[in-house]
């Protein structure tokens, strides 16, 4: 008997390090470019890379022992985007982004605060509701 693969990966990105979102838009895009439906729930400090206020203050967590001009050179010479980039292939190639409700409420972020690419703000419940679907991979990144 064959197993059925996932056909939705959903991704929570907690994490407002650039270590932290990395791995996240990688996976994200990858499965999309894959043919699966895909979706990033940016919660707490993942919420940086949605804000347009926050997004260029992203930095390397001291766990990886660069600096972010270091983190920058590294990435470059191995031909990866930098973060905003990679948020915008991410996007370009199907993968829904989803801001985080509560979040946004705990630190006061308004709406026309997120970057245009963000396809709706919701809350626990939503996600929980997408994470739960039986054809679903969830992974918190």
């Amino acid at each position: 008997m064959t197993e059925r693969k996932k056909g939705k990966l959903v991704l929570v990105a907690s994490r407002g390090t650039a270590d932290g979102l990395y791995p996240a838009l990688i996976l994200a895009t990858t499965a999309a470019m894959q043919g699966m439906e895909t979706h990033i729930y940016f919660t707490f400090g993942g919420m940086k890379l949605l804000n347009r206020q926050t997004l260029e203050s992203i930095s390397p967590s001291s766990d990886l022992g660069l600096s972010k001009e270091q983190l920058k050179d590294l990435l470059s010479k191995g031909g990866m985007p930098a973060l905003k980039d990679l948020l915008k292939q991410a996007k370009e190639s199907g993968v829904k982004l989803h801001a985080c409700s509560p979040t946004m409420q705990l630190f006061g972020t308004r709406r026309d605060e997120l970057l245009d690419v963000v396809d709706d703000v919701i809350g626990a419940s939503t996600f929980l509701e997408m994470a739960s679907d039986p054809d679903a991979l969830a992974l918190f990144i």
